[in-house]
């Protein structure tokens, strides 16, 4: 794969990244959707050390596996990041 390749995905993972982290934030406004939200953050889907053995080194798939929930728990505390960050909503009532 090319440089250029390379950027070109990297900009396109970028911006799906972008876009799933203002969902996820709009998503979490709601209460329920928000407790849901934080249990997956607290989730660890990487096998622990009690219930496989890798071997010596463990192997690839444990190493990408482990990428992967950091990625999930970064998305998901970028959401409510921003979600705190946003102003509190105003009442338009008269």
């Amino acid at each position: 794969m090319t440089t250029r390749d390379l950027a070109h995905l990297e900009g396109r993972i970028n911006a799906h990244r972008r876009l799933l982290v203002e969902l996820l934030s709009v998503v979490a406004a709601l209460p329920e959707a928000r407790d849901a939200l934080v249990a997956m953050a607290r989730e660890n889907e990487t096998v622990a050390d009690h219930e496989e053995d890798p071997g010596l080194e463990p192997d690839a798939a444990f190493a990408a596996q482990q990428v992967a929930d950091d990625e999930i728990r970064a998305i998901l505390r970028a959401a409510m990041e921003r979600l705190d960050a946003r102003p509190a909503p105003t009442s338009t009532r008269e």
